[in-house]
């Protein structure tokens, strides 16, 4: 087995000191010379007709240099579907939407403009509720589909608020069901869910006098704010430059245009001097993006021997007012419903709706957990009746290494069988004290959950890495970093392939779409095996022209020379040698005063597009990430309080590069997982927000980290990974929710159907029981 120097060890991070010391630069951070800022007026109604804007008595404030509405600038944008205006046209379609901006000389100024801004509205029908909106009488929220530019294939019901409609189909369902002993049917609802990243949205923009762009902004994917800007504005490459920072932060809601293009609208009333627009908390909640809510309807039939012979899902999503990555998020979410289980026959039917509600975007995991969620809960629900241990049922219909997915892929690389052996023996599953009380009179219960996920297919990055004469290395690559440790990850993969000290590699701090190699997004948990490939290659064309300088000086055919671990060695004749780490010592220094290694890596090759009305193919996705989750919790009667006591994880991301950034991952989504699970719901009446504070939305601290956690890798290496590496991120977020809900109903003996499982509903639950 090859030992490796920083692969697989747990190497500090090497932005810590920059992060710790407030050297690091967020989008906040950045200023430039003759700098104004930008505030936003917004629609205090859900859904209404504007029929009037008043901008004089602003235009004429204290240090305002411009003011504009929609009509300034009638764009139109979106991921998928372009139906999202920079700034409201004619109509507004959720509370809080940017209908007017004010560029000022401060901040303090530009917010008093706004207050002087009015307007009228004729208030329209609002649409809150997901299954009234999908009624055919129900009033649209956009009045034609087919008006909006669409990026892709999307299925739009025009004269609906449908958006999109995904579909997956294996087998027969009817015949499936029909062969069942058991069969479970229920439905479910999750709730809108804020990111609430550490950092809330910012950009700063300039236009010049040829209308050429420059944006600094902390978007966790520049090269796709680059794209939106050239997409709507018919511009090329070269007239826009997207400057990215640190990003505090992104979990998807730094995916797409929130700041970015307010800022640029106003910059462009004062070419030549830059606008920033930074959000502050309220405006976060409610004009950013969301987790939508979903609504499920789920039928899974098993035989008395516990095989798993089908499954039946309608899925129902709130994309809220507009689609941006709605469709995408209902498709993730699809093919992710039949679980980690083969199961012979399979039919869902994921449909994206429109409403007066916040937009829904990427939310880690990517409409995952939302599928996982009533998926697992109906495991627990099938064993129970079945008479059979939870565990040992997943044991029987997991999938292992050739089985055949729900979309007709052959898997390889399969590590949830050994997964969710391990995360039993971690819990203490065997035990046979799934539920009880505690001495206290707690009501104590243990659940489990498995996991899969796909990540965005196909995709590419490009990387450059530089190696100077000295032998230190500069990487520069196109992926954000946002405190999931890429950047240390790099500079991992960089030093050993060059066999350099870790100290002599860095990571360049700025994204500069100018200069630095594109990448596709950092999002997906694709960032390690994309960026990963890259770098390798990247790290072999610099060792091709260490071989050919190295054959120059020593004056011997390049077959002759190799490089192994960092060493450039003769194979015959002198037996000659030279570190990589020493080059400056070398008797070739002169050979190479700086070299360039380029690297590009596509996964376009082994992808095969899915058929458009059962979602088959061959190869849909370029890696899958499994595991299995088990919590033991214990819940107050009197409150209803949920106290997670002991949380363990066993996750398959194909190798764990940099097992400390991957446990701190696992770490962090379990606790933001956990806030899902129990507390975290965005509260709407009649499309007004009532809880879009800090100090009504509740999100977990330090203090309801689990008593004990443990997290443990398995590793089922990926043969086209770095290192045989997959990824790790979102995945974890994944089970908590499942997991969580199967220990709670397990401690108060019933089955809950709505995440978040609030305090109040278990005491209503224990009220009902007792009576």
């Amino acid at each position: 087995m090859e030992e490796f120097r920083y692969i697989g060890k747990p190497v500090s991070r090497v932005d810590a000191y920059d992060k710790v010391t407030g050297m690091a630069e967020y989008g906040a951070d950045v200023r430039q010379p003759g700098e104004l800022y930008g505030a936003v007026y917004r629609s205090p109604y859900p859904h209404a007709r504007i029929l009037s804007i008043d901008t004089s008595l602003a235009k004429k404030a204290p240090g305002v240099r411009a003011v504009i509405t929609g009509k300034d600038h009638p764009i139109l944008y979106g991921a998928v579907i372009a139906d999202e205006p920079f700034l409201a046209i004619d109509k507004v379609r959720y509370y809080g939407e940017a209908v007017a901006a004010v560029a000022a000389d401060t901040m303090e100024q530009a917010v008093e403009a706004v207050k002087l801004i009015t307007a009228e509205y004729e208030e329209l029908p609002v649409i809150e509720n997901v299954m009234d909106a999908v009624k055919a009488d129900s009033p649209v929220v956009h009045d034609s589909w087919q008006s909006y530019k669409k990026y892709g294939s999307v299925g739009c019901v025009d004269g609906s608020n449908i958006c999109d409609v995904f579909k997956v189909r294996k087998g027969d369902v009817e015949q499936g069901f029909a062969q069942a002993d058991v069969i479970i049917e229920d439905q479910y609802s999750t709730a809108l869910i804020q990111h609430v990243t550490i950092e809330t949205h910012s950009a700063t923009v300039s236009v010049d006098h040829k209308g050429r762009i420059t944006c600094w902004t902390s978007a966790q994917s520049p090269f796709i704010v680059r794209q939106y800007f050239t997409n709507t504005l018919g511009l090329n490459n070269n007239d826009v430059r997207i400057i990215g920072t640190y990003v505090g932060g992104g979990f998807g809601s730094k995916y797409d245009l929130r700041t970015e293009q307010i800022a640029y609208m106003l910059a462009c009333e004062v070419k030549g001097r830059p606008v920033k627009v930074e959000f502050n908390r309220t405006e976060d909640f409610i004009a950013t993006v969301v987790r939508g809510g979903a609504f499920t309807k789920m039928k899974t039939g098993v035989t008395k021997d516990g095989k798993i012979v089908a499954r039946q899902v309608e899925i129902y999503w709130d994309t809220g007012a507009y689609t941006t990555m709605g469709p995408r998020v209902a498709t993730n979410g699809a093919i992710a419903a039949s679980g980690p289980y083969e199961i012979p026959n399979v039919k869902i039917d994921s449909v994206c709706v429109v409403t007066n509600k916040p937009i829904s975007g990427a939310y880690r995991g990517f409409g995952v957990p939302e599928t996982h969620w009533p998926g697992e809960s109906q495991i627990d629900a099938l064993a129970k009746k079945l008479g059979m241990d939870p565990l040992e049922l997943r044991k029987k219909n997991v999938y292992r290494e050739g089985s055949i997915s729900v979309t007709g892929e052959k898997l390889f690389s399969v590590g949830i069988y050994d997964s969710l052996i391990k995360a039993g023996e971690m819990i203490d599953w065997q035990s046979n004290n799934l539920c009880g009380k505690t001495p206290a009179g707690k009501l104590r219960g243990k659940g489990l959950a498995c996991f899969w996920k796909m990540t965005s297919s196909p995709s590419n990055t490009s990387a450059l890495v530089k190696l100077n004469e000295d032998s230190s290395c500069v990487i520069n690559i196109g992926g954000s970093e946002m405190g999931q440790g890429a950047y240390t990850v790099a500079c991992q993969i960089v030093a050993e392939e060059l066999g350099l000290p870790i100290e002599k590699v860095m990571v360049t701090d700025t994204i500069d779409s100018h200069y630095t190699p594109f990448d596709k997004t950092t999002t997906s948990s694709r960032f390690t095996f994309m960026m990963g490939n890259t770098l390798i290659l990247a790290c072999n064309d610099i060792k091709e022209q260490l071989i050919e300088r190295a054959s120059t000086s020593w004056k011997i055919p390049k077959e002759s020379i190799v490089i192994e671990q960092g060493v450039i060695k003769e194979v015959k004749g002198e037996g000659r040698s030279a570190l990589i780490a020493e080059l400056g010592k070398s008797n070739f220094k002169k050979e190479l005063p700086l070299l360039l290694g380029r690297g590009t890596f596509s996964t376009a090759y082994n992808i095969i597009p899915a058929d458009p009305e059962t979602a088959q193919s061959p190869r849909p996705t370029t890696f899958w990430i499994y595991g299995t989750q088990a919590t033991e919790v214990e819940v107050d009667p009197e409150t209803g309080e949920v106290d997670v006591v002991k949380f363990v994880a066993a996750h398959d991301c194909g190798k764990a590069l940099n097992p400390h950034t991957c446990k701190q991952q696992i770490e962090g989504a379990i606790v933001m997982g956990l806030g899902h699970a129990l507390r975290e719901e965005l509260i709407y009446d009649k499309g007004i927000p009532q809880n879009a504070t800090m100090v009504d939305f509740k999100i977990p601290t330090l203090r309801d980290f689990p008593k004990e956690a443990d997290i443990a890798f398995v590793d089922a290496p990926h043969r086209e990974g770095p290192y045989g590496a997959k990824g790790v991120g979102e995945t974890a977020l994944t089970a908590t929710w499942p997991a969580v809900g199967n220990a709670v109903s397990a401690a108060v003996g019933h089955a809950f159907n709505h995440i978040p499982i609030k305090a109040e509903q278990i005491i209503d639950c224990l009220e009902t029981k007792k009576s």
